[in-house]
């Protein structure tokens, strides 16, 4: 019965835990190509541009989401939803933080990093 019991304890807290984890962070470096997200990082190549746009975006949550706090780098976005973007400098790294609130009053948290060099 011992035995039983700690397996399902264990079944359970590894349920909870990939639970938790699903949420990602997705980006991208607006180019003029067609550009796709990636999770965690995303990097382009921008020729002659000193700026560019990177846009985030929250995926994979298993429940419903109520709000994102966007921080660090992204902090401009504010609450503005499950997507962000705004403008990055070429080589410098940018790495956008989120608090994610939940309809149940759970939270969670996601980040990624864009960079872009300028073809110097």
């Amino acid at each position: 019965m011992n035995k039983l019991l700690k397996t399902g304890i264990l079944l359970a807290s590894s349920l909870f835990g990939a639970q938790a984890m699903a949420v990602n962070m997705e980006c991208y470096v607006d180019t003029q190509a067609y550009d796709h997200y990636t999770t965690n990082h995303c990097e382009a190549l921008v020729w002659g541009a000193s700026t560019a746009t990177a846009v985030f975006r929250i995926s994979g949550a298993s429940k419903p989401i109520k709000s994102v706090i966007w921080s660090n780098a992204a902090s401009s976005c504010g609450t503005s939803g499950t997507s962000c973007s705004f403008t990055i400098r070429a080589f410098r790294s940018n790495k956008a933080e989120a608090l994610i609130l939940y309809q149940d009053n759970t939270w969670g948290t996601a980040s990624a990093t864009a960079l872009f060099e300028d073809g110097r």
